[in-house]
C-alpha cells in the first residue's frame, strides 16, 4: 500500500480529477453533513451501493483524510495488476465466490485491513456487497464490522476507529447533468461496543451491522421493492412540479413519501389501490404521447417564445454539437453499445471521457491553428466548453420543447383527461401522503 509523499501528491491530482468529472456529471450535487467528513481518527466509510464506481468516488473525493478500497482479490493475481491496484490504493479481500489470487486468504486481508486501520487509515466499504440501479437498501453484509472489530481487538480496543455512514441518492444515476445527494450521518464508535463483542462476538457483530444498515437506510430514499420503484419517481415528480422546494427539503419529502407508500401498500387499502393503477395508467399515457407530467401540470404560456429561442440558438447548438462529435460522442456510444450492467454507464462515459474531451480539444485546436495561426486557435480552444455546454442546454430545452408541442396538438378532451387523472393522484398523494 503505497503512502508515501509521492503517492499522496498523485491520489491529491487524482483526487481533483474525480471532483471535477463528479462536478461535471452531477453538478445539482447537496451534501447534508458535511462537517462529519472531516475527522482524524481511523475509519471505516461506508455507503449504499447503486451507481458502481461512481459510488466509492463520490465518498472518497468528499472525506478530507486519504481513502483506501477494498478490492476483489482475483484483480492482484499478476505482477503488473499486483503492482497497479496496490499503487491505486486498494486493499485485496478474497469472497468465498471469487476466483484468482491464489495463496491468498480472508486471513491475509484482515492482517492488511488490521495492518491498515491500526496505522490511522481510513477504508471505503459497501456493505450491500453488490450494486443494484434501485432506490433502496439491501442487507448488509457483515464483512465491515468484522474487520473494524478485529482491528479494534488487535489493539485491545485503545485504537480510536469508527464507521462513518453516507446515504448516496441520484435522481437518474446513469444520466449526465442530474441530481445527486451525498448525506453523512453520525459516526459509530467501535470503543463502544467493547463490552458486547468480548461477552458474544458473533451477536454482537450481527446487532452492529444491523444499526448500520439502519442507519444508512434512514440517509437515502428507501423505496419499495416492485412497483413502487415507478411509483416513487412519479409521486416525486408531481410534488415538484406542484411546490418546488430546495434540494435538502425536497430530498426530506421524497422519504417521507417512500415511507408513506411503504406503509399504504402494507394496509393494501381500496384507496391505495385504485392510487395505484390510476398512476400506473397515468404513467402509461404520459409514455405513449410522448410528454411529461409538467406539460399536464402546467400548459406552456410561451410556446412560440421557445420556438424563436429554438431558432436562434440553433447555430450555437450546431457549432458546439460538431465540435463535440467524438469527444463526447465516443463515450456515449462506448457506454451504449459495451454489453454490461446499465449501471457501469456513468462510469463509462465520466471515465472515458476524461480522456477523449481534452485530447479532441487540443487535436482540434492544433489542426485549426494549422490553418488560421495560434490566436484564433487559443480562441477556439477556450470556446470549446462553453459551446458543448450552451449545446447541451439546447438539447435539453429542445426535449422539453418537443414535449411541450405534443401536448399542445392533444384534442381537448385528451387533456381534460390527463389532467382528471392528475389531480386524482395529486390528491391522494397530499390527503394520504403528506398529509401524516
Amino acid at each position: 500500500m503505497s503512502s508515501g509523499p509521492f503517492m499522496s501528491l498523485v491520489y491529491r491530482i487524482l483526487k481533483a480529477l474525480v471532483q471535477l468529472v463528479l462536478w461535471i456529471f452531477y453538478p445539482r450535487t447537496t451534501v447534508i453533513g458535511k462537517e462529519r467528513l472531516r475527522f482524524k481518527e481511523s475509519a471505516i466509510v461506508i455507503s449504499n451501493h447503486p451507481n458502481t464506481l461512481i459510488d466509492p468516488l463520490q465518498v472518497a473525493s468528499r472525506v478530507h483524510k486519504q481513502v483506501f478500497f477494498l478490492a476483489n482479490a482475483g484483480l492482484f493475481s499478476t505482477p503488473f495488476t499486483n503492482w497497479l491496484f496496490n499503487t491505486l490504493y486498494c486493499i485485496p479481500i478474497k469472497r468465498k465466490q471469487d476466483k484468482g489470487a491464489p495463496g491468498m486468504s480472508n486471513e491475509d486481508s484482515f492482517a492488511k485491513c488490521d495492518e491498515f486501520l491500526g496505522a490511522g487509515g481510513v477504508l471505503y466499504i459497501a456493505p450491500e456487497g453488490g450494486s443494484e440501479m434501485e432506490r433502496r437498501i439491501r442487507p448488509f453484509k457483515t464483512g465491515t464490522v468484522r474487520i473494524a472489530l478485529s482491528a479494534a481487538q488487535k489493539k485491545a480496543f485503545d485504537l480510536d476507529i469508527s464507521i462513518l455512514p453516507i446515504g448516496l441518492h441520484y435522481d437518474q444515476p446513469n444520466h449526465f447533468d442530474t441530481a445527486c445527494v451525498v448525506n453523512v450521518g453520525e459516526a459509530v464508535k467501535i470503543k463502544d461496543w467493547q463490552g458486547q463483542f468480548e461477552k458474544d462476538p458473533q451477536r454482537a457483530v450481527r446487532a452492529l451491522t444491523d444499526q448500520l444498515e439502519d442507519q444508512v437506510r434512514s440517509l437515502v430514499i428507501d423505496v419499495a421493492e416492485g412497483e413502487q420503484q415507478q411509483l416513487h419517481p412519479l409521486v416525486e415528480k408531481i410534488c415538484r412540479n406542484d411546490t418546488p422546494l430546495d434540494a435538502a427539503l425536497d430530498f426530506e419529502r421524497g422519504q417521507i413519501l417512500a415511507n408513506q407508500l411503504k406503509e399504504a401498500a402494507n394496509k393494501n387499502s381500496d384507496n391505495y389501490q385504485g392510487f395505484r393503477e390510476r398512476a400506473q395508467q397515468y404513467l402509461t399515457n404520459l409514455a405513449a404521447k410522448g410528454i411529461d407530467d409538467k406539460n399536464v401540470s402546467k400548459e406552456n404560456e410561451n410556446f412560440f417564445l421557445q420556438l424563436l429561442v429554438l431558432i436562434l440558438g440553433l447555430p450555437v447548438f450546431i457549432y458546439g454539437a460538431v465540435n463535440h462529435l467524438l469527444a463526447v460522442g465516443i463515450p456515449a456510444l462506448l457506454a451504449r453499445t459495451m454489453k454490461v450492467y446499465i449501471g457501469y454507464q456513468a462510469t463509462i462515459k465520466a471515465t472515458v471521457g476524461l480522456f477523449t474531451i481534452p485530447i479532441f480539444y487540443l487535436l482540434q485546436s492544433k489542426i485549426l491553428g494549422w490553418y488560421v495561426g495560434n490566436t484564433l486557435s487559443w480562441v477556439y480552444l477556450l470556446s470549446l466548453p462553453i459551446v458543448g455546454w450552451l449545446a447541451w442546454k439546447y438539447w435539453i430545452f429542445g426535449n422539453q420543447f418537443r414535449r411541450s408541442w405534443n401536448y399542445a396538438r392533444l384534442k381537448p378532451q385528451e387533456k381534460e383527461s390527463l389532467q382528471e387523472q392528475r389531480t386524482n393522484i395529486a390528491t391522494y398523494i397530499q390527503e394520504s401522503l403528506l398529509a401524516h
